[in-house]
């Protein structure tokens, strides 16, 4: 890039945001890979969870339990929110070029619930898992987080 005084150039800056935005449009089709089933990664993570959440289409929050075991190519799902339970499955995909891990979920709800989770831990060990939800066509994400119990 041509620099001025200090400064970078106009020109120099538009052909670095063209060059930046090329690339990673090439790369867009491969952003997360689905990875194998392996019940010991993330080790512990089956068990039953507390849920806390906010609807995508109505905004009210709720709460709930969910039931999370591995089977032989996705974990298991079932969740229950005032009464009533939805099962799901969820496996892990690895993005980006930092291949960072995240929880995909997909719940069988009518609709269809998605959700793109991250994993934590408190000092117990005991997973903590923060969710975006979307549902049907709502492009508005909702909100849902797990807490395991001991």
């Amino acid at each position: 890039m041509q620099r001025h005084a200090g400064m970078v150039t106009a020109t120099g800056w538009l052909l670095a945001m063209s060059l930046v935005g090329h690339s990673l449009g090439a790369h867009a089709a491969g952003f997360c890979e689905r990875m194998p089933m392996d019940p010991e990664f993330p080790a512990g993570l089956n068990g039953s969870y507390d849920i806390v959440g906010r609807d995508v289409r109505t905004g009210h929050a709720y709460t709930g339990t969910l039931a999370l075991d591995h089977g032989r190519e996705v974990y298991t799902l079932a969740r229950t929110v005032q009464g009533r339970t939805v099962h799901g499955e969820a496996w892990m995909e690895s993005c980006g070029v930092d291949r960072i891990r995240t929880l995909v979920v997909r719940y069988d709800a009518e609709p269809v619930i998605r959700m793109a989770c991250s994993l934590g831990a408190d000092g117990g060990n005991y997973y903590r898992v923060s969710c975006r939800t979307v549902q049907g066509g709502n492009d508005s994400p909702g909100l849902e987080a797990w807490y395991q119990r001991p």
